[in-house]
């Protein structure tokens, strides 16, 4: 039967309708450019280096820390390898713009700042979960994480580096799409919803974050802009003898030439502070574009401001827009096994020869994926406690080696236990007696200790079991994430342990 022209037109305009409806049904893809101007979607880790996959079997990774062919059963190699992955696809370059920059996968993930704003607005809803503005920026709260804001702020104070007083600490917590759906759909921020985990007597604990959840910590000097040069201390590798050994003791300094005109990739000197010698700061200069790095807007300033304020940092700083945030290190936790995968990357003037907690054997699995300012940064892993690795219950720190992966930026500056005034350490570790120090750290170790009431503390290298009742009864365990604690609405009255 013939169809009428006028019958055969309306056909069409309704199949393209319908079409049309279809295709703007589909969910949309993360890493399209901003759909609206200003507005920042957060976007999946993109997968770039060849062999690497996201989120890796477990049993995969649990091969590689229980591989009986390698020195300490430790298959470091594939160890590496993943990190390395994970590193490339934080830095890879989205098709999202902000202020004028290209923005990388991880500066469009939520800050836990948002997550927590989500959260008291009662949004329970993840695609909610666009921002206007970059992940703000903090006072770093691990130095001296059981004080006061103030005694913090009088803390960091006495930390910073004697020369560098103009380039200020600052950090961004920030989860990945799937860690913020996670904690949004889970309200995991409130101390009520936490409270309802605990066990009167027994050990409480959180559900896990997705396989896919990425938690991380990017650390910058902000510096002011300048037709010049601005130095910044540089990690000169581990101290002789232990002691605390922050950027304020290293000595060590490279200049950033904020013009971008050094002959790229040249190897580096780093200088003292006393140095006067104008072919030795030449030879300790550096590219800004060999940093990953932004400016700040007016936003960003203002909010930096309001926060010092609050927590009583001194007014010798006021944040201006124009100012430059430069990289400096990451925290990088994975929730691919069931106590996280944990690496750590920190800007190496040399990153082929990075010094230790990196090695050179790290630096040569680099990918050739990584190019540009990412590939500038030394990498440090611990995806066990301790080696051979133990299990994640009842295991032993008898016939054990430490396994120390520690970032230069932020633990090397730790020292003592409790009850010592100002000391970072609440639980002595009982394979390392002594001293402790920060550069006898562990992420997984550390970030075991993770509850809601902030006990028993941080610790340096041991095998935790997770389900000491020493350490744990009592107590509501918050999946190794710090985070959490450090960011707890306080709409509740007190937990099993007695917390308020």
């Amino acid at each position: 039967m013939k169809i009428p022209k006028s019958a055969g037109i309306v056909l069409c305009l309704l199949a393209i309708t319908i079409f049309i409806a279809v295709c703007n049904d589909k969910p949309k893809k993360t890493d399209d450019a901003n759909p609206v101007s200003g507005v920042i979607i957060p976007v999946e880790l993109p997968v770039i280096v060849p062999g690497f996959n996201f989120p890796e079997d477990s049993n995969t990774i649990y091969s590689w820390l229980n591989n009986s062919s390698f020195p300490l059963n430790y298959d470091s190699v594939n160890v590496y390898k993943h990190g390395w992955g994970i590193w490339a696809g934080l830095t890879a370059k989205t098709n999202q713009v902000y202020a004028g920059d290209t923005l990388l996968a991880y500066q469009t993930w939520l800050g836990v700042t948002e997550v927590q704003s989500q959260i008291i607005k009662g949004s329970q809803a993840c695609d909610s979960a666009a921002k206007t503005m970059r992940a703000m920026f903090a006072r770093p709260h691990q130095f001296g994480h059981h004080l006061s804001p103030m005694e913090r702020a009088q803390l960091l104070e006495m930390q910073e580096d004697p020369v560098t007083k103009n380039a200020q600490l600052m950090v961004t917590v920030s989860y990945d799409p799937n860690a913020a759906c996670y904690a949004i759909r889970n309200q995991i921020l409130k101390q009520s919803v936490l409270n309802t985990y605990a066990k009167a007597g027994g050990i409480g604990s959180i559900p896990p974050f997705p396989s896919k959840a990425i938690t991380t910590k990017p650390t910058y000097y902000v510096v002011e802009q300048t037709d010049g040069t601005v130095r910044i201390p540089v990690w000169p590798g581990p101290p002789p003898a232990l002691r605390a050994f922050g950027p304020g003791s290293w000595n060590n300094y490279v200049y950033i030439d904020m013009n971008n005109q050094q002959q790229p990739n040249k190897p580096l000197v780093p200088v003292g502070r006393d140095t006067k010698s104008a072919d030795s700061i030449a030879n300790a200069t550096v590219n800004l574009n060999d940093f990953i790095h932004f400016s700040l807007d007016e936003k960003m300033a203002n909010h930096i401001n309001k926060s010092d304020s609050t927590e009583g940092v001194s007014g010798r700083h006021r944040a201006k827009a124009g100012e430059i945030a430069i990289l400096i290190c990451m925290h990088v936790a994975t929730k691919e096994i069931s106590n996280w995968t944990w690496q750590t990357y920190y800007w190496a003037p040399n990153p082929g020869t990075p010094l230790a907690p990196s090695s050179n054997t790290v630096a040569s699995l680099r990918p050739s994926q990584l190019q540009g300012a990412a590939s500038h940064y030394a990498m440090a892993t611990a995806y066990a406690m301790v080696l051979p690795n133990q299990p994640i219950t009842g295991g032993t720190n008898t016939g054990v080696q430490p396994l120390l992966a520690y970032n230069p930026y932020l633990e090397a500056g730790f020292h003592g236990t409790a009850p010592e005034q100002g000391a970072d350490f609440q639980l002595p570790s009982v394979l390392l007696p002594g001293p402790q120090f920060g550069v006898q750290t562990n992420c997984m170790s550390c970030h075991a200790m993770a509850t809601q009431s902030n006990a028993p503390g941080y610790t340096t290298d041991m095998y935790i079991s997770m389900n000491d009742p020493k350490l744990f009864n009592n107590q509501v365990q918050l999946d190794f994430a710090w985070s959490i604690e450090g960011n707890m609405i306080q709409d509740a009255g007190t937990t099993a342990a007695g917390k308020k």
